[in-house]
């Protein structure tokens, strides 16, 4: 690092530490503003700052107009000018505000990284609101928001109640910068801002600004530059071997194949040399996805042509999408992540980006390609990965028909299909063998026998639960007294597809559980048996639990998986899995976590309409430091790599929680965070580091930390 670098104007996102591009989330103030520490000033010529102030992690400057507000409608941006007077780098907060203004709403936010001795000067975009469309026009088209908030990092620019200058949470205390200037700048024309359209021509919201926005072409390789010298300043964890496991730590036996081992009372997977390995990585690494266009054109505000020779390729055409608007219609699609990608890495951006995955995926502390990801990527062999494994019927609503032959018959073929590829390379860890299957919450998984009661004699299992039955009860009269149905025989029986008009019923009940059971037990041991054959050294990773399940369905996976999955969506793991330790004794993996969508990037919310704007990189750490020190987790995998589109999938999901965006820029405030607990992954897990407390900081640079 350059102590003397001298750097010019820089548009809100620009990152002077060896010109990368970075953010020491969260993005908070260091200290809370004092009223002492509040200077009253009128603009003058829309010059804020009456002298040169000095801002430290203690001292924060707080702007504020010495009438109501300050009417910026004609202007378009604040400059700050500042000088890092200490030898410590210095993420800088700059924001304005309305009066009122909580968290993010009603207000706009920008930050940058001063390296010692740097002279910087920082636009902050004012980004007016724009009128406020209602949810109702979106409510057919996305599967899990219900609001629409426009406030957030958004401002009305003709009231502007305060200006503050700080040093970011994170910034250590001895930093010292400078403000030697504070204006609003640029001109525009005041008036409302139209909603529609609000998507720009590379797929992003266009009404907010926020780090890494691409807003032409050139921005593409500016970025790729500035995260290319972000991977140098951290070069990823220095404890690992070529797995990802921990080189360090201690030795088992090598294989050449993972496997599960307990170590100190802690489950933990080990890698194909021996190494103790937690399985930590995102789920869905590869390419991005096309959004629908039809029925919503004025959404956007400059979709390519058809007919244009490089636009072309990414447009698509669907038909009957699975759920919301697009169910049962064809659609045109546009896919801007298809787009953006060959902007930024060239006609052979395929290989380029899955290069640059595998790159990222280590230099950010992954070392996991996770479910649902791409084959090509899956093919480098550069990074241990984890194959969804998925098969043809017969199916009884979302649960495969165990005791049908033609279950065992579909599977095979599909696990055939690993044959050569997955069931002999070193690099894979294992199978998941199905996704959130509907056990219910009852005893024993009672809805499985539900789903066999709903369906006629065709289905195996209906003919199993009914043999059962008679085993147990003999005559139909005997069933229809302990149930209180009115079968009027077993054929009756076997032909109903209607549950009994009490499901309470105890005798119900215990006969349902009963069966459901005997079928989890057929479906793991059938599952494990095919899993093993085509490949004996692969891990039968489970069947992805999601939800409340009964402990015996746990206890009977238990009996079959070489590791239990569970996508858990809590805040930590130990909220659905704390329950197991000292019951079950199994290696789990958190087949799926995730946080919310990106409220920078989207105005659609669910149920919170406004978060701080730390939320998420909060909730990372959380969650993967309780998993790392979980005794019964040997792995956490991320819900997803990349973003879905702002405006969605064509079955409603649209889901902003990616480590990289729909342009493939990364979201470097969760980059920051995951680098701050991940990379001190094993001492974290073993002990000889506390939670929430690194042996070292990797997110500062290595000749800072070296002093």
């Amino acid at each position: 690092m350059n102590p003397n670098v001298n750097l010019k104007t820089n548009r809100f996102l620009g990152i002077c530490i060896a010109g990368a591009l970075l953010s020491l989330a969260p993005l908070s103030l260091a200290v809370p503003v004092r009223a002492d520490q509040t200077t009253s000033v009128s603009p003058n010529g829309e010059g804020l700052l009456p002298s040169t102030r000095t801002v430290t992690a203690k001292t924060p400057l707080l702007l504020r107009p010495r009438n109501a507000s300050w009417d910026f409608s004609r202007r378009t941006e604040i400059r700050v000018t500042v000088h890092n007077t200490g030898n410590t780098p210095a993420t800088l907060l700059i924001r304005a505000e309305n009066a009122g203004s909580v968290g993010t709403q009603d207000a706009c936010r920008a930050y940058a990284i001063l390296a010692p001795g740097a002279t910087q000067t920082v636009v902050l975009p004012l980004k007016r609101r724009p009128e406020d469309p209602t949810y109702a026009p979106f409510s057919a088209f996305f599967m899990y928001t219900r609001n629409i908030n426009v406030r957030d990092n958004t401002l009305d620019s003709s009231a502007i109640a305060g200006v503050t200058v700080a040093l970011a949470g994170g910034t250590e205390e001895r930093a010292s910068v400078r403000v030697t200037d504070v204006r609003a700048s640029g001109e525009t024309t005041p008036g409302p801002v139209p909603f529609y359209p609000f998507v720009d021509r590379y797929g992003q919201y266009t009404h907010t600004e926020w780090p890494g926005k691409i807003h032409r072409d050139e921005d593409f390789t500016l970025r790729l530059k500035q995260e290319d010298a972000e991977m140098k300043t951290y070069s990823g964890p220095s404890d690992w071997d070529k797995w990802g496991g921990w080189a360090k730590g201690p030795k088992r036996t090598a294989t050449g194949r993972f496997y599960t081992a307990k170590h100190e009372g802690k489950w933990w997977l080990v890698d194909p040399d021996g190494h103790l390995f937690f399985s930590y990585g995102p789920t869905g690494v590869g390419f991005g996805e096309g959004t629908p266009v039809t029925g919503r054109e004025n959404w956007f505000s400059d979709l390519p042509s058809r007919t244009d020779r490089v636009a072309a390729q990414y447009w698509g055409q669907g038909k009957n999408a699975r759920f919301m608007y697009y169910q049962g219609k064809s659609y045109d699609s546009y896919d801007f992540s298809g787009a953006a990608a060959e902007a930024k890495y060239g006609p052979n951006w395929r290989k380029a980006s899955i290069a640059r995955m595998h790159r990222r995926l280590r230099n950010w502390g992954f070392n996991t390609v996770a479910n649902w990801s791409s084959e090509d990527v899956i093919a480098s062999r550069k990074t241990p990965y984890v194959v969804a494994i998925h098969y043809g019927g017969p199916w009884m609503g979302h649960m495969p028909d165990a005791f049908s032959p033609e279950f065992e018959t579909s599977l095979r073929a599909r696990l055939a299909q690993e044959k050569g590829k997955s069931a002999d390379d070193p690099w894979c860890i294992g199978y998941f063998v199905d996704n959130e299957l509907w056990w219910g919450p009852g005893q024993h998984g009672e809805a499985i026998a539900h789903a066999a009661l709903g369906e006629n004699g065709d289905f195996a299992a209906k003919r199993v639960f009914t043999g059962r039955l008679q085993a147990k009860y003999g005559q139909i009269a005997a069933l229809n007294t302990a149930w209180g149905t009115k079968h009027t025989d077993w054929k009756d029986f076997l032909a109903t597809k209607t549950l009994p008009g009490d499901p309470k019923n105890p005798a119900f009940g215990q006969d349902c559980g009963d069966f459901s059971l005997a079928f989890a037990d057929k479906y793991f041991a059938t599952v494990r048996r095919l899993v093993k054959e085509i490949g004996p050294s692969t891990l039968y990773l489970g069947c992805r639990f999601n939800g409340h399940i009964d402990l015996p369905v746990i206890q009977t996976a238990a009996k079959y998986c070489d590791v239990i999955s569970y996508n858990v969506y809590d805040k930590q793991p130990g909220d659905r899995l704390d329950r197991y330790v000292g019951v079950v004794d199994k290696p789990f993996i958190s087949g799926e976590f995730g946080v919310g969508s990106d409220t920078w990037e989207t105005p659609f919310r669910g149920d919170v309409l406004s978060e701080e704007a730390d939320a998420r990189t909060k909730a990372v750490e959380q969650y993967i430091n309780a998993a790392f020190h979980h005794p019964l987790m040997v792995g956490a995998h991320f819900f997803q790599f990349r973003d879905q589109p702002l405006t969605g999938r064509p079955d409603g999901e649209a889901v902003l929680r990616g480590f990289v965006d729909t342009t493939d820029t990364p979201h470097f405030d969760l980059v920051q965070a995951n680098r701050r607990v991940a990379y001190n992954m094993y001492p974290l897990r073993a002990g000889s580091s506390k939670a929430g407390a690194a042996t070292k900081d990797p997110t500062r640079p290595r000749e800072e930390a070296s002093r």
